[in-house]
């Protein structure tokens, strides 16, 4: 996350809009709130750190589910045996990635589900995003103080 105390991400984000690397457009004539649109916009794609059991489990469909191994059946309870729908409780590990969205045969799924099912789980763990979170981590929001806190540092 952004931490306006911190010089180091008073710099990155300085340093983002000054120089511009991807050309995204960071105009000072424009006015702060043109940055700041620029900066928070969903342009992105970035990688949610947990995602929910249950958006997992309403996502895998019964084929898919009863064509796994016993084995994968038991993971998959084990894995998403706990509460609430909105709860986001399960931490995306390179593991947990792998094992629901591959690449490709990585992923848990038999042959038949594999492309379905890796499609699914991916964008439950790949989400749009802002500029401001593939700089500083997902739920990242610039607000005018920070940006004003960054350009005066």
């Amino acid at each position: 996350m952004f931490d306006r105390n911190d010089p180091v991400d008073l710099a990155a984000l300085k340093s983002e809009v000054n120089t511009d690397p991807l050309g995204i457009g960071y105009d000072p004539v424009g006015g702060t709130q043109a940055i700041l649109d620029l900066l928070n916009a969903k342009n992105y794609t970035v990688a949610k750190p947990k995602i929910s059991s249950a958006l997992v489990r309403s996502a895998t469909t019964y084929d898919a589910y009863d064509t796994l191994a016993i084995d994968e059946q038991e993971w998959i309870r084990w894995m998403t045996g706990t509460d609430g729908f909105d709860e986001e409780n399960m931490v995306v590990t390179d593991d947990l990635r792998t094992n629901l969205s591959g690449p490709g045969a990585d992923s848990i799924w038999a042959p038949a589900h594999r492309d379905e099912m890796n499609a699914a789980m991916l964008a439950l763990m790949d989400v749009p995003g802002s500029r401001a979170e593939v700089l500083f981590d997902y739920g990242t929001s610039i607000s005018r103080d920070d940006w004003f806190a960054a350009r005066d540092s």
